[in-house]
Parts: C-alpha cells; structure tokens; sequence
C-alpha cells in the first residue's frame, strides 16, 4: 500500500499569541462570549503538567483602585470567556505563554451599543429560488460607524416580515443570526428586516420564486451526456428545449436530455406558456472525469445502507500528472447531488478493485415530506444528477443522471409490529401515509371492512395522505390491508382484527361482585358475634336468686302419675356433666372476665 498527503503541512516553532485581525473586537453590553480565547498555544507531550503549561490572560488598562474586584470591572475574563458590562468601555487583553514566558497583546476589546443591521451578501439583495426551496439568509449587527461585531449570538433584537406570507414563509432565527426561508409558491415577495425598538432601521431582500432550470451551468466533457429538469412547475411536459449552438450541445425538445458534441460554451433555454428559463452549459476538450449512472431505479424505501455507486473514472492526461500521489484518487475529488434536498453523496475508493465512486445517499420519505412540503413531485419521481468535480478546480467536471423514485413510510406505527385491534366501542382506525403517496390499497373482505383516503397537509409534517379504515359488520374478523409502490415493488401489509365482545369490560363487573359477596359476610359475621358478646355480659340481664351454699343440692321427688300437679317455681334438675360442661365453656369464653357471683345459676340452664 501507498499513501500520500492530502495537503501540504508547515511546521513552526510557536504560533503567535496575537488572535488575529482585527485587532479590536466590538461586543455588545451585559454579553457572555463564547470561548474565544485559546487555553494553549501548542502540543503538550506526554508526562507534561498541564499546570505548568498552556496560556494566561489579563486585561491591560487602567483602573480607578490598584486591585478591582471582578464583580467591579466592566470588562473582565472567565476562563475563555469575556464579560461585557455596560457600553463604551475598552480594554485589551494581555496573554502569557506559561511554558516558554512570551507576552503580547491578543487583542482589545470594545463594548458599544447595536446600531445596524445588515444582510451578509455581496450581491443586490435580489434573490430567485425554485418552488419548494429553502435558504438561510445570514445577518450581522454592526455598530453606529458601521464596524461588524465580532460575536452577538443569542440576540434577537430584530424582527423579519413579509408582504406576501403565502409565496415565502420565515422561520425563527437559530440564535446565530441565520433566518431560515422557504419558497412555497410562484410569485414576488418582500422580506423587511428591522429592529424591534425602531422599525425605521431596517433592511430589505427581494425573493422572487418560480420554476428553476436543474442543473444550473454545469460543465461537462465532450462525449458526455446530461438531463435537464425543471422544478417548480407543475406541468413540465408543456414546454420544449432548445439548444443555442447545436455543434457544441445537442438538447432533445421534449426529454432534455443533452450531448456534447463539441468543445466550447452555448445557453439551454427552455420555453413554455408561462416560463422563459436558460442556463450556460460549457463543454471541455477530453473527457478528463466522467461519471457512469447506476442502472437501477434510486428509491429510499428499503434504505440503502451502502449507497447508491456512481462510477468515477479520470482520463489519461490527469491520471499522469498524478502519479506522485501513489494513485490515490479518493482525496482528489468532490460528489455533489443536484437537487440537493435529494441527499447526499461522498467520495469512496474501493482498496480491492482501486475504482473510485460517488456514493449517493437519498433522505428518508419524513425528511423530505417536512423539508419540501410542497414538493408531491420530489416524493415521487425525480431525475437526480450526481455531479464528480476535481478538489481546486470544480470547472473540471462530470456528472450522471438517474431516475429516483422516492418511497413512503407508515406514522405512527412499528415497523417490526403493524397491526390494528378494533373492537364494537373502536371500530374505526386512520392510517398515515408520508412520502410518496401513489400507492395501491388492498384487502379481502370488502363487505366487513371500508378503507377509503382522505388528503391532507400539515406544516410540520408535511404532505401525507391517510386511510380511513373502519369496520361494517358486526361479526368477528382477520384482515391483512396492503400498501404497494409498484414503480419500486415496496410493499407493506397491516394486520387487522375485529372482535366486537369487549372480554375487560365483562370480566371487571363480575371481580367487584365477588369481592362485594365477601366483604358483606365478613361484616355479617364481625356483627354477629359481637352481638352475642354485648348480650351475654348486659349486667341487667334478669338472673333467678342464687341459693345458699350448702354442703348438698337436694333434689326434689318426682311425684307420681296418679297424684295432682305439684306447683313449684323451680327448674327441674339439670344433670350434674352438663353443669360442668356449661361453667367450663363459660370460663374459657375470651374477653369473658367476671365475678362467680355474676354468673347464672346452673339450675336454671335447659
């Protein structure tokens, strides 16, 4: 294996202290910076103590006490970072190499008021952009002599409107002065810029949106072909090609597709009922980087995990003039994907083969949907250019085209477990469907189950379409219902049950039952038996009197058959093991604790 540098590396001795230009930098009042100042100047070695090493900061200025606290400057440092108090203050910052002992200034600092605003672009703000495309205009503040601030981020202090809403829409600012834009519509518009306290300081960008021509002055090699496209137009097929100098480029007028014939640079114009596009096409002599096309059809549905290859191949003449670098061409080129909001592509070399590629990697169908809501066309079939062009000199170039058809995904469910359990009190459903939604519907029983779609968009999710899918009959069910792309064979199926009887809903009725039939003969019994208890010890319960004790109980003579009725007013005589039985039980009664004297006659028990 050989291997070369990508680039050209110089060593020195120590890097200056100084930060750069300018020397001066302007912060805003009452601002915390970032970590703009560097803790170390060089590479520690290893065993090296980072205590000893690394870089000091201190302000230079003159203060009212020798030794200010830090609560009083009004410019003091933390760490890496500089504290701002109040405007008009200045102070520079002197830095100290620990390891060698080098001062010097690194700069000075400057604390004034925002005075102006700013658009960063060298060009007339007059912007054009396709139908469904984005851009991030970034702004600077700047001060009342009109000198950029080094750092303002986090600080909004501005705010960004439009006359026509419906043709650009504005997102909120990321805190490090980009305002993001999206063209939803053909038309002109106007973007103010101003300041929240005076609206009379403002700025202003023109944006007008409309269909573009893809790709915009591509520059390929003779013998090469190319695809051009429009985006942002709704009918496309309405217009025709044509070509300036068909020695130089052939344009077909209906597909648009092209070929370099010739060396040199002619215009492609392109004209319908409503639009009048061109762009420059420039051919070059040779065909020093040309690109080959995968045959297959591109599609993000499966994704595809090792990309899509774009073959690169370098001509002859630049293949010798770089054989120094150990022919390895993985550092020598860039791969960009026109349109971009397709994906991505990057550089790859295979070591086996040492054939080098553009791989193509499309976005997932919910990317698309929220980045371009308004493009149905780019979520389902687009010509997609991977273009190869030399690090240094992008002129020299080449590109493929290729059909991409983009796929759809299914919100809101597993992909590892699709399916619907519908029952009598949810007999109804709704299946999202983003990305590409020309899609075939199907299942078996069309008498039990309806399945029909209803359009809709969300700005945060983007275009979809969703099925409503709801139960007829009343029997019990199994259904698979399938989503199929046939111009990519993708292919999805949700599994759908019906079951009208509600089996949690009846089981719940008949545990309360239960426990209610226990709890009550629990409370029956507690009741019982302390009722028995209470009446067993009424101390006013009626007792007959108690005899004297004697030696001997004796029992009267039963009388005879044949005399009359003897009336007496005792108990007949109980016998003696029931007594016992009685007093025992009685005595062994718990929470039961009386006198003897309490406690009935025996006599008088049946």
């Amino acid at each position: 294996m050989f291997y070369s540098a990508s680039m050209s590396l110089w060593v020195v001795p120590d890097l200056p202290l100084a930060l750069g230009s300018p020397i001066t930098w302007i912060l805003p009042p009452y601002y915390t910076s970032s970590d703009l100042l560097p803790s170390s100047s060089h590479v520690y070695s290893k065993g090296d103590s980072l205590s000893d090493k690394g870089i000091t900061y201190s302000l230079l200025r003159q203060s009212k006490r020798k030794n200010d606290e830090m609560g009083d400057n009004d410019i003091y440092i933390d760490g890496a970072k500089i504290i701002t108090k109040e405007s008009g203050n200045l102070a520079c910052i002197h830095a100290k190499d620990r390891s060698t002992g080098r001062t010097e200034v690194a700069s000075c600092v400057r604390v004034a008021e925002v005075a102006q605003i700013r658009i960063m672009t060298d060009e007339f703000p007059v912007l054009m952009l396709a139908v469904g495309a984005e851009l991030d205009l970034q702004i600077k503040y700047h001060d009342s002599l009109g000198n950029p601030f080094h750092e303002a981020h986090n600080i909004t202090l501005f705010e960004v409107e439009t006359n026509y809403p419906d043709i650009v829409s504005i997102d909120k600012g990321d805190g490090h002065g980009n305002i993001h834009l999206r063209a939803k519509s053909q038309g002109m518009a106007l973007v103010q810029i101003a300041f929240v306290s005076n609206p009379q300081k403002s700025v202003y960008v023109v944006i007008g949106v409309g269909p573009q021509l893809y790709p915009q002055n591509p520059v390929i090699h003779k013998g090469s072909g190319l695809n051009f496209n429009i985006k942002g137009l709704s009918d496309s097929a309405s217009g025709q090609w044509f070509s300036a100098n068909e020695s130089i480029l052939f344009v077909e007028r209906l597909s648009g597709k092209a070929e370099a014939i010739g060396e040199g640079t002619t215009l492609v114009h392109f004209e319908s009922s409503t639009s009048r596009l061109h762009t420059t096409v420039t051919v070059l002599k040779g065909n020093v980087v040309s690109v080959d096309a995968p045959r297959e059809i591109l599609t993000n549905v499966p994704f595809p995990a090792k990309g899509y290859a774009f073959s690169v191949k370098f001509g002859d003449a630049h293949n010798h003039s770089h054989e120094a670098s150990g022919n390895n061409m993985l550092f020598l080129f860039d791969c960009e994907v026109d349109p971009p909001n397709i994906g991505f592509a990057k550089p790859w070399k295979d070591l086996g083969t040492g054939n080098s590629y553009c791989l193509f990697f499309p976005y997932s169908p919910e990317h698309l949907a929220r980045s371009a809501p308004n493009s149905g066309d780019t979520l389902q079939q687009v010509s997609v250019s991977v273009r190869a062009s030399l690090r240094g000199d992008h002129h020299i170039s080449g590109s493929a085209s290729a059909l991409f058809i983009g796929g759809f995904a299914i919100l809101g469910m597993d992909k590892n477990l699709l399916r619907l359990n519908l029952t009598r009190d949810s007999s109804e459903s709704v299946v999202t469907i983003i990305g590409n939604r020309d899609v075939e519907v199907n299942w078996h029983d069309k008498n039990r189950l309806s399945v029909r779609p209803i359009h809709g968009a969300d700005p945060a999710v983007g275009k979809y379409v969703q099925y409503e899918v709801k139960v007829r009959g009343a029997e019990r069910f199994q259904d698979e219902l399938t989503f199929s792309l046939p111009a990519t064979g993708q292919s999805v199926g949700i599994d759908i049950s019906y079951d009208p009887e509600d089996r949690k809903a009846v089981a719940k009725p008949a545990n309360v039952t239960v426990w209610a039939g226990v709890s009550g003969l629990l409370i029956l019994l507690i009741l019982t038996v302390t009722f028995i208890i209470c009446y067993l010890d009424r101390p006013d319960r009626s007792r007959p009197p108690v005899a004297s004790s004697s030696p001997s109980i004796a029992a009267p003579a039963t009388p005879e058959r044949s005399s009359p009725a003897i009336i007496n007013d005792q108990s007949p005589r109980t016998p003696q093991p029931f007594i016992d039985y009685v007093r025992r039980t009685i005595d062994e009664t718990p929470y039961y604790r009386q006198d003897f004297r309490r406690r009935a006659n025996p006599q008088n028990t049946f």
